[in-house]
């Protein structure tokens, strides 16, 4: 079977529970100890998982384009990228200059602004705490798109990618569990992403991939608790690893049947991840002034459970293809036929 002329439906399945993973982090300040363990184990699995799922298609689409020069691609994922990132940005800037200047958010956004901070915020995301993702993950793209074109031979195996691009992300993960190595790291996770994408959509091995993914299914909950035990041990990087190769691997295959719940958690996803922080910190502003206590659990998951439902539901009002007033995705004449939104997560 061809792997490339079927869509990967179980990539929608898997940015919804990644979206979830994320969502957590924003919520642990000023809550128990135990939902800040968990948070921060689950935003850094939600991460790879995003980046390591960008990296699979970046090597779907590099292969579709084989004569295409650096540039197009380039191009491409600028498009992708970029221009709802700087939205948000600006958005993100105003939002809290406000929430500063009325509530007292310790962010300090009036007394720094500058050139120099408007350059930051633009660069390296520093408008908030997670949009650092975009621009990082737009610049491992580029970096490795131009890789792929210089390499010949066996260092532009499939295995030389997942070799490689494991090793990086464990580089960047064990000099601590903090994010202060998160480009590192997220490299790390698009290049294994990649070798990941070439090996599986090799038809040779399509019996192999086969049981392999049933295997790696059944592997999924046991490679989970053993990354939230080792958390604060030299082995979670290790841990994380085989995690995030055990999800792609199984949710890669083509048994996953398309279903419009998946299609609209995968098409909103990126929508719930710029508004999640802005929800959280406006509910959070409401919520301390009628409870200033520190939450308990029962409550971090009402505020976490709240945060995931106001953001899709505004994700939902802007990105979902199920509401009637949107307009439908243009189609073109191509190999493949579908839309452009479509093949592009072929």
């Amino acid at each position: 079977m061809n792997m490339d002329a079927h869509r990967y439906n179980g990539f929608d399945w898997l940015r919804g529970v990644a979206i979830l993973f994320i969502v957590t982090l924003h919520l642990s300040v000023g809550t128990t100890p135990s939902w800040s363990r968990i948070s921060i184990f689950g935003a850094q699995s939600g991460v790879a998982v995003f980046a390591a799922i960008s990296g699979f298609l970046l090597a779907v689409l590099i292969d579709k384009s084989s004569g295409g020069s650096v540039w197009s691609l380039v191009a491409h994922r600028a498009r992708r990228l970029l221009p709802p990132y700087l939205k948000w940005t600006a958005f993100y800037l105003a939002a809290l200059s406000f929430m500063d200047w009325r509530f007292g958010v310790p962010h300090g956004y009036l007394a720094n602004f500058s050139p120099r901070f408007l350059a930051t915020a633009v660069l390296r995301g520093a408008a908030e705490i997670h949009l650092w993702f975009v621009p990082s993950l737009f610049i491992a793209s580029i970096a490795l798109v131009a890789v792929d074109k210089v390499l010949r031979g066996p260092l532009r195996s499939a295995w030389t990618y997942l070799v490689c691009g494991a090793a990086i992300g464990l580089a960047g993960s064990c000099a601590g569990t903090n994010f202060s190595n998160h480009d590192v790291r997220l490299f790390g996770w698009v290049m294994l992403g990649m070798g990941l994408s070439r090996i599986v959509r090799r038809p040779d091995l399509s019996d192999v991939l086969r049981r392999t993914r049933r295997c790696a299914a059944v592997a999924i909950l046991p490679a989970l608790a053993a990354s939230v035990w080792a958390k604060d041990t030299a082995w979670w990087p290790a841990a994380d690893v085989v995690f995030t190769l055990l999800l792609l691997l199984a949710f890669s295959g083509p048994a996953f049947p398309g279903s419009r719940v998946a299609a609209f958690l995968s098409r909103t996803s990126l929508t719930v991840y710029y508004s999640h922080v802005f929800v959280s910190r406006a509910l959070s502003i409401a919520l301390r002034s009628a409870h200033p206590e520190p939450l308990d659990m029962v409550e971090s998951l009402s505020l976490w459970m709240g945060v995931w439902l106001v953001a899709l539901a505004f994700a939902a009002l802007c990105d979902s293809p199920l509401l009637p007033w949107r307009k439908p995705a243009r189609k073109e004449n191509a190999p493949g036929g579908g839309t452009e939104e479509s093949r592009e997560a072929k």
